[in-house]
This record gives structure tokens, sequence and C-alpha cells, in this order.
């Protein structure tokens, strides 16, 4: 970590003192939480885990159903009271129910790992769309203030010190790229007509 940063400060100084460069900063942090696409990606995630959520109750439900109709058949497979055949045609109907327990089982599983897999990959779409609109963002807002640099002042050191330590305010492009992000954003109906 370093040696990243002993090389990324030469460069800066080798750049700085060659065309008097201007560096901005942006908390990437802020401007992720801030920007209102990233609520309504965080808020369709949780509709998506709270859809799972509820089909995999109705599994679970469906499971302990088969569980105790297995467990019942069994019993009546042992039961002395039964003729032989009775006792035979529970243990056959105790082994199909054993194997719809199975199935059920397996059938959780499978889509356990489906919908999670499901998940993090519409979670990770989200996200590199929401990303490419900050960057977008940050490379515009750059080129139009004639920023050479544009470092995030969110960052940490492995020591968990902040990576720019001090910047002038004036310098924090932040609130500026928020607002335009957000600028698309819905306007609620101001009632005129």
């Amino acid at each position: 970590m370093k040696k990243v940063l002993i090389v990324l400060f030469v460069i800066c100084s080798a750049a700085l003192s060659a065309a008097e460069a201007r560096i901005a900063v942006v908390d990437l942090d802020r401007v992720f939480k801030e920007y209102y696409k990233s609520r309504i990606a965080e808020e369709f995630l949780t509709q998506q885990m709270e859809a799972a959520r509820i089909y995999m109750n109705q599994l679970n439900t469906s499971l302990e159903s088969l569980k105790s109709e297995a467990r019942r058949l069994g019993t009546n497979a042992y039961n002395p009271a039964l003729s032989d055949a009775a006792r035979k045609k529970a243990a056959d109907a105790a082994d199909e129910a054993l194997a719809k327990v199975k199935a059920k089982e397996t059938e959780i599983q499978l889509y356990t790992n489906e919908r999670m897999r499901e998940l993090r990959r519409l979670e990770q779409q989200r996200r590199n769309e929401i990303i490419a609109d900050i960057q977008a963002e940050i490379k515009r807002r750059a080129a139009a203030g004639n920023y050479a640099f544009v470092f995030d002042c969110s960052g940490q050191s492995a020591n968990q010190l902040p990576v720019v330590l001090v910047y002038p305010k004036a310098n924090d492009i932040s609130d500026a790229v928020i607002r335009e992000l957000n600028r698309s954003a819905a306007k609620p109906n101001s009632g005129r007509r």
C-alpha cells in the first residue's frame, strides 16, 4: 500500500509541477448512497428478497407437511395392531412419502442456490449501471473543471485512516456530482395544471 501511495505521490507531483494541474476530490460513498438510482435499486432488491423469502416459507411449510405425513405412515408400518398386508401397504406408502420429502428438500436447495445466484447477478448488474453513471458524471465534471486528477476522499488505508488526509473543501465536487446525477429523478407533481 505504501508503494502505491509513493508512486501516486510522485506521479501527482510531476504532473502538478509540469502543468500546474488542478485536483478535485469526491466522496464516492456519499455519492453512491445519495444517488436516487441507488435507492431504487436497493428497494427493488429488497422486494426480490422478500418474494424469495415468502416462497421459501411456502416450500418449507410444504416440506414440514410431507415430513409429518411420512412420520405418520412410518408409524403405521410398525403398528402391531394392523395386519401384515396393511403394515406392508403403510411401509410402501412411507417409502413413497420419504421420497417426496427428499424431492422437496432437493427442490428447496436448488431454488435457494439459483435464487441467491440470480439476486447476486441482479445486484451486480444494478451496481455496475450506477457506477457507470457516477463515473461518467465525474469524468464530465473533471473535464468541465479542467481537473487533471480526481481522488476518492472516502477511501481508507490499511490503517483505517483516510487516504486523502487534507484537501481544500472548494475542490470537493461531491455535491455537484450528486446534484447533477439526481437532476433526472422524477419530480413530484406540484399540483399545477
